[in-house]
């Protein structure tokens, strides 16, 4: 479903913060209020692949100075000692003996600035979000990893997990939970961040989001702690994933049959991401693990040719990337690296994505 303003007359807004003396959100309808649009572009992924999605162009290349350096031996102390007096009253040290200039870092080769998440709410279209709603232990600095941003419902957590293990970095998901499904999500969540022994890396990396329709909004929604995390429920560890998210009955989505928003999840996911690179991809898509430093260094080590090489002083143009995607056989074990890959597809275990897919064709 993609995002588009709503055509009815009443429209929904925000009419304060949070209600005096309660901890749940208070959505308002109004006649008079006009919906909140985000100003940032959206865009869907490329068909069939997998991108990271630069964001910010490339504005300025560094100009670093050098300054002089001196080298004191214990065979030419004094004359050295008198050559210090000389630079020291000198603004400019001989050529001869200026310092290696440093390597620029990535940081200051993309001119991205550090963020710090927070929590906040707004509207995209007829949709209320809530963003950063749990936020992870760890954030990132802008260039210092990638997000993999993602979305689903409360059904499709048990995937993060396997994810995690291989992506090992920042998680950015928006979890659609419209009404009664805003009670099993948060559960569900609350479980994956502390039942497990790999629990550790969702409270560490996934940051979650959450979206719903106005028309559908949950009967509570407690107010985000400052820590991030005190306000959501005690995780019950004695149940399995799949209780603690009641995936036995049927969802409130189901029973209205409320349409899956893929495109506003996507937009979400990404807009709040701290790092200057992304990863939109599905939960159920597994990387290949190591990917996050190898990626960060192929870039790196291209910017800094670009800046030896001083080929253009213009801002350079948004970059994406794109990788394949490949199906294995339900029974194979996931590749590790592009040689298991290679030889699974030599033996038919892997296949690339959608390679099976029949299409129908209407006359």
């Amino acid at each position: 479903m993609n995002e588009s303003p709503s055509s009815r007359n009443s429209r929904w807004q925000i009419e304060t913060c949070w209600c005096s003396g309660r901890d749940d959100l208070r959505f308002c309808k109004s006649g008079a209020a006009k919906m909140i649009r985000s100003k940032k572009l959206t865009s869907g992924l490329l068909a069939g692949s997998l991108v990271f999605v630069s964001l910010y162009a490339l504005n300025t290349f560094l100009s670093p100075t050098v300054s002089g350096s001196v080298h004191v031996s214990a065979g030419n102390t004094g004359r050295n000692l008198e050559y210090v007096r000389e630079v020291l009253a000198s603004s400019e040290a001989p050529a001869s003996t200026a310092a290696a200039v440093p390597e620029a870092s990535l940081q200051q080769l993309l001119g991205c600035v550090d963020g710090v998440a927070t929590a906040r709410y707004g509207q995209r279209g007829e949709f209320w979000v809530l963003y950063n709603y749990v936020r992870a232990e760890r954030q990132p600095g802008c260039a210092d990893s990638v997000t993999y941003t993602t979305h689903g419902d409360h059904t499709f957590l048990d995937n993060l997990v396997p994810l995690l293990k291989r992506w090992q970095g920042p998680v950015a998901m928006s979890v659609f939970a419209p009404g009664a499904d805003w009670t099993p999500a948060l559960a569900a969540i609350q479980h994956v961040r502390h039942c497990g022994p790999s629990a550790h890396l969702v409270r560490q990396h996934v940051t979650f989001h959450f979206y719903f329709p106005a028309k559908h909004v949950p009967k509570t929604v407690p107010r985000p702690a400052v820590d991030g995390f005190s306000h959501l429920p005690k995780a019950n560890c004695s149940l399995s994933l799949e209780q603690a998210a009641g995936l036995g009955q049927v969802s409130y989505k189901s029973t209205h049959k409320i349409l899956y928003p893929v495109n506003v999840g996507r937009n979400v996911a990404r807009e709040e991401a701290l790092t200057h690179f992304v990863l939109a991809s599905d939960v159920e898509l597994y990387p290949n693990p190591g990917v996050i430093p190898d990626f960060l260094g192929m870039v790196h080590g291209h910017l800094l040719q670009q800046q030896k090489a001083n080929v253009t002083k213009k801002p350079s143009p948004p970059k994406v990337y794109p990788l394949s995607i490949f199906e294995v056989k339900e029974n194979s074990s996931m590749p590790q690296n592009k040689t298991q890959l290679a030889a699974m597809l030599a033996s038919k275990d892997a296949v690339p994505f959608h390679k099976h897919v029949r299409c129908l064709i209407l006359s």
